[in-house]
């Protein structure tokens, strides 16, 4: 059996490029299809499906969220990948860095015969400290009402 790690590495890197810099902004979102799988799921209750995960995306466009890949975790076996990410959220008209977090995510992966790789469910694990959870969520709700 040929061995995959290589191709979800380098999958999970573009990916990792691709929402930073195109999964937020209408015009370029499409992109995202290559990552995402239609019956994208959130293991969170609160997004359900691909179409509801792109509306979130879209839902702070004062602000883009970008993320650093510090360490992963590929087990191709079970079709899932564990990465320790630190993330920002960037007020785009300055370049201003408001947050800055950790958060430990796992990814489910669906890979077809053509080595086809998709990913097809997402659990999240934000950092714990209560300071920074209160600031993600003033950003996200102040900003999720302003105007495109």
């Amino acid at each position: 059996m040929e061995s995959l790690y290589g191709d979800i590495v380098r999958f999970m890197e573009e990916y990792f490029m691709a929402y930073s810099q195109y999964g937020q902004l209408p015009e370029t979102q499409h992109v995202m299809d290559k990552f995402y799988a239609p019956d994208l799921t959130f293991d969170d209750d609160v997004v359900k499906s691909r179409a509801e995960w792109y509306e979130r995306c879209l839902a702070h466009p004062a602000i883009q969220d970008k993320l650093f890949v510090e360490h992963l975790i590929v087990d191709e076996r079970q079709k899932e990948v564990g990465a320790l990410l630190k993330t920002q959220a960037i007020e785009r008209a300055t370049g201003e860095v408001l947050l800055e977090l950790k958060m430990n995510v796992l990814y489910n992966l669906k890979i077809g015969a053509d080595k086809d790789i998709k990913i097809t469910k997402v659990k999240v694990f934000l950092e714990s400290d209560p300071r920074k959870a209160a600031k993600l969520v003033q950003l996200y709700s102040i900003d999720s009402k302003a105007k495109p």
